[in-house]
């Protein structure tokens, strides 16, 4: 597995579909997860940032998701199965964002630390 395939098993593992920032297809309904993909070297942190995204007058959707994740990420982190990448929480954690577009829509932005184990 490569670490880009690693941080979309990461993401992909929350219910939802996961699609990286550029790649959303044209086709994809809400709710969905969109996060950035950065390579780094062995042992070298990089932040990145992962979106939570539904369409609702309700934060409840997207809270429960972002709470699902922490969730994942408290005690030190996520280590996938195969030692590759390790997701940590950043600070902040988590940030309501609008969308001044469209007001229906609830999005949840997530700082992340990911380390490449490999």
């Amino acid at each position: 597995m490569t670490n880009a395939q690693a941080l979309f098993q990461f993401f992909s593992g929350f219910g939802w579909p996961a699609y990286d920032e550029n790649s959303v297809p044209d086709s994809a309904v809400l709710p969905y997860i969109t996060y950035e993909t950065a390579i780094s070297s062995f042992g070298e942190p990089t932040e990145i940032n992962a979106s939570i995204w539904d369409r609702s007058t309700s934060w409840q959707s997207v809270q429960q998701k972002a709470d699902q994740i922490m969730a994942a990420l408290n005690n030190g982190g996520y280590v996938s199965t195969d030692n590759r990448l390790w997701v940590k929480m950043g600070t902040p954690f988590q940030q309501r964002m609008s969308e001044p577009d469209d007001d229906g829509i609830r999005r949840i932005v997530l700082n992340l630390e990911i380390e490449y184990l490999q």
